[in-house]
């Protein structure tokens, strides 16, 4: 997984998770509300990116980008291996 440039914002009033988001973190409701989703790849359907948020003593708020992996990278660059089929049938 690569990691993006943090990006920087107003703190927000409210933030949720468990929603995939497409770059990892979006605003809603005029930028009071940000969903935040950590999983890039999520259960290997998704070409999402996943975040982590960040809010420091001033109350701002950044976010870390973790940009999703190509399918030969999350398989540590090898092919994967077909399924063995079974020995005698049914």
């Amino acid at each position: 997984m690569g990691q993006g440039q943090p990006r920087g914002c107003r703190t927000t009033d409210q933030c949720q998770a468990h929603q995939v988001v497409e770059d990892g973190y979006e605003f809603f409701a005029g930028r009071e509300l940000v969903t935040v989703f950590s999983a890039p790849n999520y259960c290997g359907e998704f070409d999402n990116a996943g975040a982590m948020m960040t809010v420091d003593d001033t109350l701002m708020c950044s976010f870390q980008i973790l940009k999703p992996a190509s399918a030969t990278q999350q398989r540590g660059g090898y092919a994967r291996p077909g399924t063995p089929g079974r020995s005698g049938g049914r």
